[in-house]
């Protein structure tokens, strides 16, 4: 993680409403029992409100906000990652909790120390339709106090018509286009429903609030988009809103050269862009969609629930988190036992935590493989199922078998930062390291949010060049949680190669009282998910001469 130099945007809210909403904050209970995370946010909301964000990396905020000696060196110590993650766990659960109700929300986005500062007013957000007309032979839709509950069903989206801001028509087949080949691509995308893009086109003369045409449409999130040209350049700004609030949450500008590109190669490039950035599982869709619902799960789980809930978990692998997932995905499955996502999505869960050493069902590799095959016979062409087929042949220790269902999966659907991602650190785990670090690196490059186990493949891949310095930098960036014993291994790992027994200490300490049983089977435990058998002995090598006790 690193400190985010750029220029802070504090939204509509002036300095004082920030630090009337950080007093707030540090006035909770929740963070009245923690002076270190107290110290952590104030110090990093006084140096963004003030505009001195390029102060907020890990030395400063290690040294001025939690106390740390001058000498303090973050290649070594991890501690402000720690306490970061921390943090953002803590203020998550103060926005559902205590500051529900809030009016300004202090968020501390993943990937960065700079916190961002949104607006929470919750406004009427449900819609009622009346029998007047409005202009344009719209119905009016009045705004009512009752608040929107999700869909248990699938995420839906739809694109509505970019505007045309160029100075003449000249380039309105451009604009139209991207309408009509964005809804094509997020058609393919399995975690979400798109409305037809004929159903939108309404849109493309009326100026009408978002949250109305979310409700006109009934759907969770609306891409929208502007084109501008000048005489040399042509420019195309893309946007994601969620409808029930009218928020924008992601947008980008894209600038190219009228003289050097071509049109439709332009217009290729973005939207392949919007795609990888917005879609998948750590896309900014998804990742919004935890945020609204999550708190309001219920016990009557649904798919759509399910599914959400193995994100999440996915983030952290907390056992806690891995097992309610996993009920979830079976309860959904009683309910619903064809739904190709669920069945999938259990498999891999079922796999995962075989390798974390977590309670499990028995013969779980088995159980998986069946869920998965299940999966592919009712949807041939799901690219998820056949990348989690992939991983299931991994567990099999068939690297041939394995490599063709990665293959596979990618000519069934468009590239995407969660699928160049999830492929990457498969690749790692099968030795295959040269394609792992450049599916990691674009798929980071496309969206730098990403689960723990990304770094776990860049770990891999610079171990096995002896490149160690750089193995350890990422061991280091891994937030997650401490029922993951791969957290302290790769850290000692790393420094025992390099000789930093004595940094390595605390990391050993942890391993030895709380990984105990697991380091008695460690090779094994290993073999799991690593099918380089050198890469094994290397890791237990450097564990070792750090001072691990592996029998």
């Amino acid at each position: 993680m690193q400190g985010d130099s750029s220029k802070p945007e504090l939204s509509n809210f002036t300095k004082e409403e920030i630090r009337e909403e950080l007093d707030r904050i540090l006035s909770s209970e929740m963070f009245s029992r923690s002076s270190v995370l107290s110290n952590f946010l104030k110090f990093i909301v006084e140096e963004t409100i003030e505009g001195d964000t390029e102060n907020l990396k890990e030395y400063t905020i290690a040294v001025s906000a939690l106390g740390k000696a001058d000498d303090f060196n973050p290649q070594i110590d991890a501690i402000v990652r720690i306490h970061a993650g921390r943090l953002r766990r803590l203020l998550n659960d103060y926005y559902k909790g205590p500051g529900l109700n809030n009016s300004v929300k202090i968020e501390v986005v993943k990937g960065t120390y700079v916190p961002a500062f949104r607006s929470q007013s919750v406004q009427s957000s449900n819609f009622k339709q009346e029998d007047t007309e409005k202009k344009h032979g719209l119905k009016a839709i009045e705004l009512s106090p009752t608040p929107t509950v999700y869909s248990r069903s699938k995420l839906t989206l739809a694109v509505l018509p970019f505007r045309n801001l160029c100075p003449d028509d000249e380039y309105q087949f451009f604009v139209d286009g991207f309408g009509e080949e964005l809804t094509r691509i997020f058609s393919a995308e399995e975690d979400i429903a798109v409305v037809a893009h004929f159903s939108s086109l309404k849109y493309a003369s009326i100026s009408e609030d978002i949250r109305v045409i979310g409700a006109d449409l009934g759907v969770h999130y609306v891409i929208t988009g502007s084109v501008k040209r000048s005489n040399k350049e042509i420019r195309v700004n893309v946007a994601l809103i969620e409808t029930v609030k009218g928020i924008q949450i992601w947008s980008k500008n894209y600038t190219h050269d009228l003289e050097k590109n071509d049109m439709i190669d332009i217009q290729d490039q973005i939207d392949h862009d919007v795609f990888s950035i917005l879609s998948g599982q750590y896309g900014f869709i998804v990742r919004t969609t935890l945020g609204l619902v999550e708190s309001d799960m219920k016990q009557d789980i649904q798919s759509f629930d399910a599914l959400l809930w193995n994100y999440y978990a996915q983030m952290t692998h907390g056992k806690d988190d891995c097992l309610k997932s996993r009920y979830a995905l079976e309860k959904a499955l009683e309910k619903d036992p064809n739904n190709v996502m669920c069945l999938v999505v259990l498999g891999d869960t079922y796999l995962f935590t075989h390798s974390l050493g977590y309670p499990n069902i028995k013969d779980p590799i088995n159980e998986a493989i069946k869920l998965i095959k299940k999966a592919i016979k009712l949807e041939p062409r799901s690219q998820y199922a056949h990348i989690i087929y992939g991983w299931a042949n991994i567990y099999l220790g068939d690297k041939k078998a394995s490599i063709k269902a990665f293959e596979n999966s990618i000519k069934l659907g468009y590239s995407s930062a969660s699928v160049d991602g999830q492929l990457g650190f498969g690749f790692a785990c099968l030795g295959e390291y040269k394609r792992a670090q450049f599916l990691l690196h674009k798929s980071l490059d496309l969206n730098p949010y990403c689960p723990w186990w990304y770094y776990l493949g860049f770990f891999l891949v610079y171990y096995h060049l002896g490149n160690y310095t750089e193995a350890l930098k990422y061991a280091q960036k891994i937030d997650v949680s401490e029922d993951v014993f791969l957290d302290p291994l790769l850290k000692v790992a790393a420094m025992g190669q390099l000789g930093l027994l004595l940094e390595a200490q605390l990391s050993v300490q942890r391993i030895n009282e709380n990984f105990s049983q697991i380091m008695n089977n460690l090779e094994a435990t290993l073999s799991t998910f690593l099918l380089d058998k050198v890469i094994i002995e290397e890791i237990i090598q450097g564990a070792k001469k750090a001072g691990v006790n592996i029998n």
